[in-house]
């Protein structure tokens, strides 16, 4: 009992920060403690919601994920009152920003858990995105792409670096496709790999346009540019080369995929049957049926930035909060 109050004391003593982010498919919490080397995290909860199950398909946030958001979310509500918790932000990305419910479903949110989510842009989520995986990045090359696959958007950054600083983001897109928008639409599709090849061509014509616009191909062509993706397509895919026995973040994060290791990855996702890929440890049954639209997208960001090595990024949204939140 000593033990425990002691555990309370400190708790309180100390000052705390918190950063949510309510994904499309994913929700995820951190908290950190305040210290002098930056946030320490002390807690954290992650849950696949698919709160965009019907996104796709009916323009809303169903009654189920609402369900299953508010179950999750309370979780979250009673782990941030356990802390002395001096500043916040809580977030929510695609499908909040496109479902026609989403003032209902934000009220319905504050009203059972006391959690007041911020719908932020396209924009806003790319740059925390970046901020979170930043240190990542080898300021030695000049410029660098990032992508976050995200389950109801695709966010691609275009930026450069410079010693000791955050990256600069040139340019950006956002594609309105992710793992949850594209596994909704491919379970009604009679032939999977047509539809997901579709998806590839559809995402590498956009990514052409954005590198026109953006002027990318001259530091293309000079291999003067580094890409990193901050998604869970890249984190499983480095998860499956490694053949890990569960998924380990601790070994995933800044590990890099050449084309090679890309190659023979996809291939083997794809000679996958569904139940093979729900029982792999590091895909499982809430995954099983999202990675292969994930792969689809990767694959056409890739065929038009095939840069090697492809850096693995466990870290994202929240991870920008947490150090957002650091700043004076």
């Amino acid at each position: 009992m000593v033990g425990v109050l002691n555990d309370l004391d400190k708790k309180g003593a100390q000052e705390y920060i918190a950063a949510l982010d309510l994904g499309t498919n994913t929700c995820r919490l951190l908290i950190a403690e305040l210290t002098p080397k930056g946030p320490e995290v002390v807690d954290s909860f992650v849950r696949i919601l698919r709160l965009g199950d019907e996104l796709a398909t009916k323009g809303h946030i169903s009654e189920e994920a609402t369900r299953r958001a508010l179950s999750a979310l309370s979780i979250c509500a009673q782990k941030i009152k356990s802390y002395n918790i001096v500043r916040t932000r809580f977030v929510a990305t695609a499908a909040c920003r496109e479902a026609s419910n989403r003032e209902e479903f934000l009220d319905a949110i504050f009203s059972k858990t006391g959690l007041k989510l911020e719908v932020i842009s396209t924009a806003e989520e790319a740059r925390l995105a970046i901020v979170g995986c930043a240190d990542l990045l080898d300021a030695s090359t000049r410029y660098a792409i990032a992508f976050d696959i995200g389950g109801g958007s695709t966010e691609v950054m275009w930026m450069e670096l410079f010693p000791h600083k955050l990256p600069q983001i040139i340019d950006w897109t956002s594609l309105s496709l992710g793992v949850v928008t594209v596994a909704e639409t491919l379970r009604y599709e009679s032939s999977p790999f047509f539809f997901l090849q579709k998806i590839r061509k559809a995402v590498a014509e956009e990514m052409k346009m954005f590198s026109d616009k953006a002027y990318i191909y001259p530091q293309l062509r000079r291999k003067n540019i580094q890409l990193i993706g901050t998604s869970g397509t890249v984190t499983t895919l480095a998860a499956l080369h490694m053949n890990l026995d569960r998924y380990d973040r601790m070994q995933v994060n800044g590990l890099h995929l050449t084309p090679e290791i890309i190659k023979r990855t996809i291939s083997n996702l794809y000679a996958m049957t569904p139940e093979r890929r729900l029982l792999h440890p590091c895909i499982g049954p809430m995954r099983a049926d999202l990675v292969m639209g994930g792969v689809a997208i990767f694959e056409g960001i890739y065929d038009v930035f095939p840069i090697n090595p492809v850096r693995v990024a466990d870290r994202g949204v929240r991870e920008g909060i947490l150090l957002d939140l650091m700043q004076p």
